[in-house]
């Protein structure tokens, strides 16, 4: 062949390539425009069925036919997120029944171990809605999925197969989650601080690694386990400067006198991010006994930590405000500057301040 002949059939091929691309192009975008009419003609007869089952003693039957009109992924989609946003938890175990019994669910659930991470998820909002104790593996599988989203998805049906094994696997991998997913699982496992309290007093008594000890203190902190809270309050000399911060932070949910010294000793910390963190926690613990360790702090070297500190008196009452009005006067430039910034502010805007 010449290579005329070699270039002209080249290019023929590559002519005959483009136009499969576009017509496969407009097909795909004919397919989506068909699914979002479906699927927006479908959410806006949700409506109608939704109102009669929550408000008007009817039964979830109706909605469901609704749902099945959808296609499946979006079906899954908003569902999750009526459930999340609009239906009452009293209709949570309902919709769990009705839902069990719909094909397009169980199709859903079937995907749990596909190849592709968007099946997955479908699964995984699935089960966030209809998990039970049985489905307790695949939920951990989902959980321990390679994308987050996924993950994410998971953690929300935690609670709904929740026991001492669960726990465990969640607290095996709270510090190696990424950050956005640990923050949903805390939030998702304030309902079951019950269940979570005594295994994280466990790990936070045992534990040695040092991202381990912070991600269950801060798990500590978020669902509010009293328990939990002691224990992190034992590690406030922790050799590690991410424990002894994420301490500084849990003491805050402590109203303990013991509590109150631990934060005045962090105060000192040689790690500036600690002692902000101590001064936040003294003033929400609003301690008057920090009020002589406060006052030292308004000559810290850090900004933030006199900031901090200077917000804390003022939130300690009338003899805080008294301290700080004794630093206004005094012969120390920071203390007498960062008072003065503070002192006179409405309780407002100290709320403000706090969160500096």
């Amino acid at each position: 062949m010449t290579l005329p002949a070699a270039l002209g059939v080249i290019a023929v091929a590559q002519a005959i390539l483009g136009i499969l691309l576009l017509a496969f192009l407009w097909l795909r975008r004919s397919d989506n425009a068909r699914i979002r009419a479906v699927t927006a003609l479908a959410e806006n007869d949700l409506q109608g069925p939704l109102r009669e089952w929550l408000l008007e003693g009817g039964t979830a039957q109706a909605l469901m036919g609704r749902l099945r009109a959808m296609p499946r992924e979006a079906a899954v989609g908003r569902i999750a997120l009526l459930a999340r946003l609009t239906i009452p938890p009293a209709f949570r175990d309902e919709l769990r029944r009705a839902l069990r019994e719909e094909d397009w669910v169980r199709v859903a659930l079937g995907n749990w171990s596909h190849r592709r991470w968007w099946r997955r998820l479908e699964a995984a909002r699935a089960l966030s809605l209809t998990a039970s104790p049985a489905d307790r593996a695949m939920v951990l599988a989902l959980f321990e999925d390679e994308h987050p989203g996924v993950q994410v998805a998971a953690a929300s049906a935690l609670p709904l197969v929740i026991d001492d094994a669960v726990v465990i696997r969640v607290l095996d991998r709270i510090d190696v989650v990424p950050k956005v997913v640990r923050q949903f699982v805390t939030i998702v496992l304030r309902s079951c601080a019950r269940e979570v309290g005594p295994l994280l007093v466990m790990r936070l008594n045992a534990g040695q690694r040092v991202a381990e000890l912070a991600s269950c203190i801060e798990l500590a902190d978020a669902i509010d386990h009293p328990g939990a809270i002691r224990a992190a309050r034992r590690l406030a000399a922790h050799p590690a400067v991410p424990v002894r911060r994420t301490v500084a932070r849990a003491l805050r949910r402590d109203p303990s006198p013991e509590a109150a010294d631990a934060a005045i000793l962090l105060l000192a910390d040689p790690d500036s991010s600690v002692r902000s963190a101590a001064a936040r926690t003294l003033g929400h613990l609003a301690a008057r006994t920090a009020i002589p360790a406060l006052t030292i702090a308004l000559s810290d070297p850090v900004w933030l930590v006199r900031l901090r500190s200077a917000v804390a008196l003022a939130q300690t009452g009338a003899p805080g405000r008294a301290a700080l009005r004794r630093a206004r006067d005094s012969g120390y430039r920071y203390a007498r500057e960062t008072a003065t910034m503070v002192d006179g502010l409405s309780d407002g805007a100290l709320i403000d301040l706090e969160h500096a």
